[in-house]
């Protein structure tokens, strides 16, 4: 056997040994590099997700209120806040009106300062006016009610805009007092057993009259079971997330009723700054075009937070159409398919087509053919509100419909709270001609509604309790467009909105 030359020999022995050693030197530089990694290293972070910090309250600190500012709309009756007296804000909670709101959140919002006091109809001295055309306004609201908005004039210096009153607040220290910190901590742990106290509904009715319909909005409201006077209003008074809001009805000289919805206070400051002439032709003309009579005639279904429920009568013709409340002058309504989908276009279509599969076999050949899911609106049956489509057709020369209901439980963002606490067979045992009833969320209120009539009930366990507490008669064909309620601390908030707004005991 030939022997091999001593430089191949060195090379075939070292060759092995060189790969280990290469793949030796690469994994341990692999595993430096992933090490490293999980270092924290200064300015490494720009690629990382990273939890967000906690939230900065904007409002931080303690406030004294200075005066109160704008028109004299209520000087008759008591402020929330008089002169010298607190507000604080923190993360966690907001003491405001001798009330505590938890878990308070803040949004921020940059606006022209003339523009946003035209629609808040308030007239500020240049004294109170920041220098810049811009300033930050602060959105204060808990998950499902509103506490107001407050305007930065300076640093030291802002505008609050609560319960439909003004007031010049004065920063007096950079941290809330520590009693707010034990307050909202009392406030967690007491929050569910003071739920249960309290219970107040705002409850909007809709009135046949000569004119087509009037429009009436109760108060009823209860703590520990027992009842506060019955408050009463003419028009729909109703809460936002954005404040207490009113469906106005406009009446034309064609006597006919346009609702117009604007901010309740924007409608008060109008009304008499229009009979002192105290607002310039080019905004009167603005607010004026905004509450003009479109060529169809609506008739409300339903009054929520954020959408509105409409019958729409044009050349004989009804329609159904729901409408975002910011948007009521759109020309078209949401669909079903901006609700739900391509599954909730697919149930409307194949629950439509079964009823104009009925009306053909009955012989009727003009049937609207619309697919498109725009026809949809709210109704009220058993406790409960229901999503319906209608099919629009024709018998001689004259429009009718047949209406559906929608095998879809409605979204959260049209309604927000919907639950009967109480079996529909023992409020039927109890009132037997019940056709609608109505249940706190607190389980302790319970308003049974009949043909002509409202019984107004506490609730014990299961079943309602003993006699009626109250009793509304209701006129002839009234039908309910609006229940939205409250509980806890925020009860005594709304009834006094709705006393300043202008609501009289029933």
């Amino acid at each position: 056997m030939l022997a091999l030359p001593l430089w191949l020999l060195y090379r075939k022995r070292c060759v092995p040994v060189f790969k280990k050693s290469l793949l030796y030197l690469i994994a341990s530089a692999l595993m430096f590099l992933l090490l490293g990694g999980c270092a924290n290293s200064p300015g490494a972070s720009a690629g990382k997700i990273i939890p967000p910090a906690l939230q900065h309250c904007p409002l931080e600190g303690k406030w004294e209120v200075i005066e109160e500012l704008g028109n004299d709309v209520h000087k008759e009756e008591p402020t929330p806040q008089g002169r010298g007296s607190n507000v604080q804000f923190t993360v966690d909670a907001a003491f405001f009106g001798s009330h505590v709101w938890d878990k308070p959140s803040y949004k921020i919002k940059r606006v022209n300062v003339a523009q946003y006091l035209l629609t808040k109809y308030v007239s500020l001295s240049d004294a109170f006016l920041p220098d810049n055309q811009e300033v930050e306004v602060v959105t204060v609201s808990t998950a499902t009610n509103f506490l107001g908005e407050f305007m930065k004039v300076d640093e030291t210096r802002m505008i609050s805009f609560v319960q439909n009153q003004v007031f010049l607040l004065q920063k007096v220290a950079d941290k809330a007092d520590s009693f707010l910190k034990t307050a909202k901590e009392k406030v967690d742990g007491e929050l569910e057993e003071s739920n249960k106290g309290k219970s107040g509904i705002l409850l909007g009715l809709k009135i046949p009259s000569s004119n087509g319909f009037a429009y009436q909005t109760y108060w009823v409201a209860a703590d520990q079971q027992s009842l506060h006077p019955l408050l009463e209003v003419q028009g729909i008074f109703f809460p936002r997330k954005s404040g207490f809001w009113e469906l106005k009805d406009v009446t034309t000289k064609a006597q006919q009723i346009q609702p117009v919805v604007v901010d309740t206070m924007g409608i008060l400051a109008l009304e008499r700054q229009l009979s002192n002439e105290g607002i310039a032709g080019e905004n009167r003309d603005k607010i004026n075009a905004e509450a003009q009579l479109e060529p169809a005639a609506k008739s409300i279904m339903y009054v929520g937070n954020d959408y509105m429920a409409f019958e729409v009568e044009s050349n004989g013709r009804r329609d159904l159409r729901i409408l975002p409340v910011d948007k009521l002058s759109a020309p078209e309504g949401i669909k079903i398919s901006d609700l739900f989908g391509d599954k909730g276009l697919e149930v409307y279509r194949g629950t439509r087509e079964q009823v104009v599969r009925d009306l053909r076999q009955q012989g009727i050949t003009w049937i609207d053919g619309d697919d498109t899911g725009e026809n949809i609106g709210l109704m009220r049956k058993n406790g409960h509100w229901y999503l319906v489509g209608r099919v629009n057709y024709q018998i001689g020369d004259k429009f009718t419909y047949e209406d559906f209901r929608l095998n879809i439980i409605p979204p959260s963002n049209l309604i927000i709270y919907d639950t009967l606490t109480l079996s529909w067979r023992n409020i039927k045992d109890r009132v037997p001609d019940a056709v609608d009833a109505y249940t706190s969320p607190n389980k302790d209120i319970a308003l049974i509604r009949t043909k002509n009539k409202i019984y107004v009930f506490a609730i014990s366990g299961e079943h309602l309790a003993g006699k009626p507490l109250t009793v509304l008669e209701l006129p002839e064909g009234t039908t309910v467009i609006m229940a939205e309620w409250s509980t806890g601390s925020y009860v005594d908030s709304w009834e006094k909105a709705f006393l300043a707004y202008g609501a009289v005991e029933k």
